[in-house]
C-alpha cells in the first residue's frame, strides 16, 4: 500500500509545478519572458526543469518500488 501512496505524492507534486508553470504561462506571460539566466528565458528554464524532474521523479519510484 506504501507504493501507490508515494506514486500519489510524486504525480501531485509534478502537477503542482506543471499547473505552476501553465498559470504563470497564461496570467504573467511578461514574466515567462524574464531572462534571469545567461541570457535565457525563465520559460525554458522553467520547461526544462519540468523535463529533468519528471525523470528525477521516475528515477526516485522506481528506486522505491524495488
Amino acid at each position: 500500500m506504501a507504493i501507490p501512496r508515494i506514486a500519489l505524492w510524486l504525480f501531485l507534486s509534478y502537477l503542482a509545478l506543471y499547473v505552476g508553470f501553465m498559470a504563470v504561462s497564461a496570467f504573467a506571460p511578461g514574466l515567462m519572458a524574464a531572462t534571469p539566466v545567461a541570457g535565457l528565458p525563465l520559460s525554458i528554464l522553467y520547461g526544462f526543469l519540468l523535463i529533468v524532474l519528471a525523470f528525477v521523479l521516475a528515477a526516485v519510484y522506481l528506486r522505491v518500488a524495488q
